[in-house]
């Protein structure tokens, strides 16, 4: 009895108890589906050997969220793309669904924006050059990583620099992957008002403690809009 209550425990928090000894396996390490393509996507942006259980669970979430979106409504767009890592398990979707959608991916391609005071946790973290250019990657490569899929429109530059050349386009699915403060507030702002009915944000730093700026900018946004849902 004790255990079928612990089980349904479990299954209530979104696992299931597999394992002779009763240890709960989270349902992402068990989908497939999801490992084969996140292992390809891994494969195709040269970013295999860096990967973590942590980088997977983040990115199993966003195909979750992706794969239950009526992406057929809208545009598609990831702010922040790196090399192209998530961007490709995205594109992947879009290709499988066969529709005429576009995919918009925003990105500098030379690291992150400047930090601000809101994005500096405490002394140790306050030299900011080297982990600027630690997401560096330029456009070619990424276009290389991508070249799978010709729907893909590339912004380069800062942002919302080029937020303008999409101000008439309404979106599916939202993507918001640029670790700081700024950066997140002015996409929140762009894009949330743009969000077609049952449209999906999601933000991938939000509780991140190496960049601190992404849950105040969240939690700023989210208080100027009635009832939003983020994730």
């Amino acid at each position: 009895m004790l255990k079928a209550i612990i089980k349904n425990i479990f299954n209530e928090l979104g696992y299931e108890v597999t394992s002779k000894k009763g240890f709960p396996q989270a349902y992402y390490e068990i989908d497939r589906r999801f490992h084969e393509l996140y292992d390809h996507a891994q494969e195709k942006c040269q970013m295999a050997q860096t990967d973590n259980t942590l980088r997977r669970q983040r990115h199993y979430t966003l195909n979750y969220l992706l794969w239950n979106t009526n992406i057929e409504q809208g545009d598609v767009c990831e702010l922040g793309c790196f090399r192209g890592l998530s961007a490709y398990q995205i594109a992947s979707h879009i290709h499988s669904v066969n529709r005429d959608i576009v995919f918009h991916v925003f990105d500098s391609f030379e690291g992150l924006s400047e930090f601000s005071t809101n994005d500096i946790l405490n002394e140790k973290n306050g030299n900011t050059d080297v982990r600027r250019k630690q997401f560096a990657c330029s456009l070619e490569t990424v276009k290389a990583n991508l070249k799978d899929y010709n729907f893909i429109k590339y912004y380069k530059g800062w942002i919302p620099d080029r937020f303008a050349e999409v101000k008439n386009r309404q979106f599916s699915f939202v993507h918001v992957d640029v670790d700081l403060y700024q950066p997140i507030y002015d996409s929140f702002q762009f894009f949330y008002p743009k969000l077609i009915k049952h449209g999906v944000m999601v933000f991938d730093d939000y509780g991140e403690t190496h960049f601190p700026g992404a849950k105040k900018a969240i939690d700023q946004c989210v208080a100027m809009f009635d009832n939003p849902f983020f994730i």
